[in-house]
């Protein structure tokens, strides 16, 4: 890695694979002049020194860019954030102003420059042109974030039995398309440029990281659990009954002991209603009725509250002895109603095992400022380098005209400054393919006719990629088993869901070039 201080442009180096093209071409075999066609932007810190990449299982395969003929930017990330595509989207589009002569000077340097007094017209188109180049550099940040959205809900978006819609919120990494067309309309264009930004960074924003990695397993933990808990609340009511029951048991034996004594010490209880004496009783009292001197009343055993269940006290001799109730051995403490299964508790167990996955980490403002910088300066290296060349160029003398920005995007992007044109998603789609072709990003297919050159307006452009891979890349190797061209792309994303399915949008702005100033 090579740390350069803030102000100083970034050092370029070339990427693998081109010291044996520079032997093989005379032209470029110079040590000192990398190929201009591929740049690769270390993207380090100077104050501390960090880089914005994960350790080296990010760094994936990125020979794919090196057989691009295209001027091509390969930044030393994993994947490409909002904020980079969004600033290196308009870096370019202020460039190609430039080098189109849509404007007198450089954008960064138009406005810096003060309004002169002495044309109120060119200020005039110099404010309106600056006021639309800050709209877009506001949409452009927010167009990222919903085409990332729509992009990570294009590839997660799963359907249960039931029909029911889940989305997982997993970092992935996609391929979106920005075409410049410089002219009154886009059938009617002057000059077309395309960038690619491979590698954008693709999840649904608002959801945290890893959000339903786990969903299932918490919907059987939950469901593990409501049965624990109706489980437990069986066993409860089960105890309280059986609680109920011994002390229904208790109150039984007290009150046969109450009425053995009652029964053998008075006799019978008297009636309520007097009952009709037989003619042969006397109505005096017989001996044996009469109390005996040397017994003594014996008071009738207290009858125990529910609450204290105590032993009755103990009764005279002349009453027989009552055998105590065998007491049962204490019953083992209820397991709690929270614990859970073994297969519960074996999720959980390699849940947590399993490492989180480490997330990138966050840049302050500063730093971020100071990357996006970096980043622009070695955009505008890359495009001087094709000019000086001859590959690549994108300079021509146009004379002023609107610009028009048109983005590739599913169904299911919603922004509110960029509107659909199916209407011209052919015709795009076409100029899309044919610059695939040119920039060597598309193969050929082998039965295909050698296009013969055509007059028309040639389709230019730029690339920008990351260390983490090509996505495009990867893409094609899955269509290619379907197919070539846009429709092969559209077949390997779209599926079966119509909201999947890739147009272009335009954007409602309009950048008008002016020349006089």
């Amino acid at each position: 890695m090579i740390l350069t201080p803030a102000g100083a442009p970034p050092s370029l180096r070339s990427a693998p694979g081109e010291a044996s093209s520079a032997v093989a071409n005379p032209a470029q075999s110079t040590a000192t002049i990398p190929q201009p066609q591929r740049a690769l932007l270390d993207i380090s810190n100077s104050p501390t020194g960090r880089r914005i990449q994960g350790g080296e299982d990010s760094v994936g395969n990125t020979s794919f860019f090196e057989t691009l003929k295209v001027p091509t930017v390969i930044l030393e990330t994993p994947s490409i954030s909002h904020t980079m595509a969004a600033a290196l989207s308009l870096s370019l589009l202020g460039h190609t102003l430039f080098l189109k002569s849509q404007v007198p000077f450089p954008i960064a340097q138009l406005s810096r420059m003060p309004g002169g007094k002495s044309n109120p017209k060119a200020a005039k188109k110099r404010d309106e042109l600056l006021a639309t180049f800050d709209i877009l550099a506001s949409h452009l940040q927010t167009t990222f974030v919903a085409i990332s959205t729509a992009y990570a809900k294009c590839k997660s978006a799963t359907s249960d039995e039931n029909g029911h819609t889940r989305n997982v919120a997993r970092p992935s990494r996609g391929t979106a398309h920005l075409m410049f067309v410089f002219g009154p309309s886009a059938n009617a264009a002057r000059a077309r440029i395309v960038l690619t930004i491979d590698g954008l960074d693709v999840k649904v924003w608002g959801a945290r990281p890893c959000d339903s990695l786990y969903r299932d397993d918490d919907d059987v933990d939950g469901e593990e659990d409501s049965d624990e808990d109706s489980q437990g609340s069986e066993e409860v009511s089960e105890e309280e009954g059986s609680d109920s029951e011994d002390d229904a048991s208790e109150e039984d034996d007290v009150s046969d002991v109450e009425s053995s004594g009652s029964d053998s010490g008075s006799g019978p209880p008297p009636s309520r209603s007097p009952s009709p004496l037989p003619p042969n009783r006397s109505l005096a009292p017989s001996p044996e009725s009469l109390p005996s001197p040397f017994a003594p009343l014996t008071p009738l055993p207290e009858k125990p509250t529910p609450l204290t269940f105590a032993n009755p006290p103990p009764v005279p001799s002349i009453l027989p002895p009552v055998a105590p109730k065998p007491q049962t051995a204490p019953r083992p403490p209820s397991p709690p109603l929270s614990t859970p299964e073994p297969s519960a508790r074996a999720s959980t167990t390699s849940r947590d095992a399993s490492p989180a996955p480490a997330p990138t980490p966050e840049l302050t403002y500063a730093e971020e400022q100071q990357t996006l910088r970096a980043a622009e300066r070695l955009l505008s290296r890359t495009l001087m380098n094709a000019w000086v060349d001859g590959e690549g160029d994108m300079s021509s003398e146009l004379a002023p005209t609107q610009t028009h920005l048109f983005l590739r995007a599913p169904r299911r992007f919603a922004h509110p400054a960029w509107a659909a044109r199916q209407n011209l998603t052919r015709a795009l789609d076409g100029v899309l393919a044919s610059f695939l072709e040119d920039a060597g990003a598309l193969p050929v297919p082998p039965a295909a006719r050698p296009k013969s050159k055509s007059k028309g307006v040639r389709t230019e452009g730029a690339w920008i990629g990351c260390r983490g891979g090509s996505a495009y890349a990867a893409k094609a190797q899955i269509s290619s088993s379907v197919g070539y061209g846009a429709d092969a792309e559209d077949s390997t994303l779209g599926g079966a869901d119509e909201e999947d399915e890739e147009i272009w949008w335009a954007w409602e702005g309009k950048i008008v070039g002016f020349a006089d100033w």
